[in-house]
Parts: structure tokens; sequence; C-alpha cells
């Protein structure tokens, strides 16, 4: 055979096998590569590529390799922490947050969207509908672009208690206006007819004679003027006390002992749980104690007012115990019966009573003693166990 023949087929034989090798080793490390990207879109990222006993263009390509996996892990991990902690931030305000698509499917959503719709779980749109009509919702809606995609981001805020605070503080402002023309016009008319019923009877202790029929008329009448202003005023001052509570003077103080307390002063057995047992809270206890007293006091006459004997065992109870917020919350609990709706929805409001000898201050008192202290007092009531319950939180 010719020597060059036998040159050019074993050039050829080695460039094939050097392809053949060569072939091989780049669909191996395409291969690799492809196990990579794979892994990290599955958030594997265990995997670890040996760099011992190899050569050293495969050496080479692993070290790259891992430090490509490494960069990208570290990447998401600051992906992944950024998103807790905005979610962390979302979870922090009471404004309610639900992000939803074209399809009204909701994406994402905050604790506060769960606690103003009062859901357990947000997935949909018509979950919700009914309650997004709410008042006491206010609703803000913006477009917005994610992935690639339309989305509406629904913010939503209770505008309840502002409408409550706006409504006390009308009130407050007519009850300051009422009691300072009634104390004076009033507080006149009193002093005069007790200066002249101080003169009627000096004249009567001079006199020798019985006083005239005339003269008698005449101190009958400033008898029951006196008496009638006197009534009318503490009447008045009874409502200026809501106008006029005292600015609070916060201390620490272990609410246990002191709902022992106020269970004490209450003619009824009382239930008493606290959790946990070492319980602080951060308020002036004075002004606490007249709201939590007021309270038992309502439910004592409750149970008196009831005209059948109960088919449970009358109960009164006390429990305190801590929110997601870390308010202090002290519920006070009867089964004396329900409050009516129509009565409800006007507990609070300043001379309504259905009591013949209630002034209609307790109740409006102790929710504003809560508001210049910057917590709040509200009812609710389980229709089905018939038990109702004021609610204090102290923030």
């Amino acid at each position: 055979m010719d020597y060059k023949l036998i040159v050019i087929i074993v050039v050829l034989l080695v460039a094939v096998v050097g392809y053949v090798r060569l072939y091989r080793h780049y669909r191996r490390n395409i291969k690799k590569v492809r196990f990579l990207f794979d892994a990290i879109d599955n958030g594997d990222f265990s995997f670890n590529f040996p760099t011992e006993k190899r050569n050293k263009e495969d050496k080479i390509l692993h070290q790259s390799l891992n430090r490509i996996k490494l960069f990208l892990q570290h990447t998401r991990e600051e992906q992944m922490e950024r998103e807790k902690y905005y979610e962390q931030i979302l979870n922090a305000v009471d404004t309610g947050i639900m992000v939803v698509d074209s399809q009204d499917n909701i994406l994402q959503h905050n604790l506060a969207a769960l606690r103003l719709l009062n859901a357990d779980v947000l997935t949909h749109i018509n979950q919700v509908r009914e309650k997004l009509k709410d008042e006491h919702l206010a609703k803000h809606e913006t477009q917005a672009m994610l992935k690639g995609k339309h989305v509406r981001i629904i913010a939503l805020s209770d505008v309840s208690h502002e409408l409550s605070n706006q409504e006390v503080d009308s009130w407050i402002k007519l009850i300051r206006v009422l009691t300072h023309e009634i104390m004076n016009t009033i507080t006149p008319v009193t002093s005069l007819s007790e200066t002249l019923l101080k003169e009627l009877d000096n004249e009567e202790q001079n006199a020798a004679e019985p006083q005239p029929t005339e003269q008698a008329k005449l101190k009958q009448g400033l008898e029951t003027i006196h008496k009638t202003g006197t009534e009318l005023l503490a009447f008045v001052n009874n409502y200026r006390r809501f106008t006029h509570v005292p600015q609070p003077q916060p201390a620490l103080f272990y609410v246990e002992p002191f709902l022992e307390r106020m269970a004490m002063l209450c003619n009824h057995e009382v239930e008493i749980a606290v959790t946990p047992k070492d319980l602080l809270a951060y308020a002036d206890e004075s002004l606490i104690s007249h709201v939590v007293t007021n309270l038992l006091k309502n439910a004592v006459e409750a149970f008196n007012d009831l005209q059948s004997i109960p088919t449970t065992k009358p109960f009164i109870c006390l429990h305190a115990y801590t929110n997601e917020q870390e308010s202090v919350i002290i519920d006070v609990s009867n089964n004396a019966g329900l409050i009516p709706d129509d009565i409800a929805s006007h507990i609070f409001i300043p001379f309504f009573t259905t009591k013949p000898e209630g002034s209609g201050i307790g109740l409006s008192l102790s929710r504003q003693i809560m508001r210049v202290s910057g917590g709040s007092l509200s009812l609710s009531q389980d229709k089905a166990q018939g038990i109702t319950t004021f609610r204090i939180v102290i923030p």
C-alpha cells in the first residue's frame, strides 16, 4: 500500500477518534449545564460538582458551575428574605391589601385583609364581594403589572373607628353647650330660691302668729323650685363628667390582681381567667377600674331584671389576654340575656337608657374613658350561646 495513503488514513482515524472524544466530552458538559439549570428551576441547591481527581478541563468546568450555583443560590436567598421582609411590613399595617388578577383571583393578601373581611382564607373576590360593600370599609384601587399581566391592588381600611370618634366629638360639643347654658340658667334660680327660703324660715321663727295661707303657698313654691333646680343641676353635672374625663396617667399594673379586686366589689360570683398569669397592662388603673366596675354593675343588674329563672347556670366572666398586636384585651361576659339589636346600636350614645332610674351616661362615659386612653370599648353578642360580651382593648 502506498505510504502516503496509509498516513492519510491514520490521520483521518486520529481525527475521527478525536472528534468522537470531543463530541462525547461536549455532550457530557451540556448535560452538566442542563442538570444545573433544571435543579435550580426546581429550587434544589443540594448538589455539588466534584473537583477532586478530575482532569484540568473538568476541574475548571466544575468549579465554574459550582460558582454559578452559589451565586444563584445566594440571589434566591436574598430574594426570599426580601419577600419575607415585605410580607412582614404588609402584615404589620392596619390597611388590608389584596392583589387581584383579571379573573378576580386573589393572588396575594395580608392579615389585615382577612381581619377586615372576617375571612379565614381569600382566593377569589366572589368570597367577599358582599363584604366589600360594607359602608364602614373604605376602598382604594390601583392598576399595576405583575409578571406581564394586569393586576388590581385593592387597599381596605376600617373607617368605623373614625366615624365613631367624629360622633363622640359631636356629642361632646353638644353636651358642653347644653350643660353650659343650663348651668348658667338654673344656678341663679336655685341660689335665689334658697335665699328666699332662708328669709321665710327666719320670719316664721320670729313671728308669733301662724303664717298666712299666701305665705305658706309661697314657701311651698320656693321649695319646689329649689328641689327641682337642685335635681337638674345634679343631672347636668352627671353629664358634664362625660366631657371632662381626666387626662390618663398610665402606669404598669398586673391584670389578674386588678380583676380580682374588681370582682370583690361585684355582688355576684365572677369567673376570672388571665393568660398569662403575669399579664401586665400599661394604662391608668383608676380609669380602667371605672370602666370594669360599670360593666360588672350592668351585668348584675341584668340578672336582677330577669323575669324568669335562666335555663343555664348564670355566670359573669372576666377574661384577659393579648391579641396579635400585643394589646391587652379584657372581655366582660355574661349570659343574662342578649341585648336587642335596636337597643344595642344605641347603648353607647349619651343620654340613652332603658332603665327607669338610669342616667344613660355609664356606657358612654366608659367608652369615652377608653377613647382618651387610646383604647376602645365595644359590644359583641353570641346569639347561639346567648352570651353578651363587652370588650376592653388597652393598647
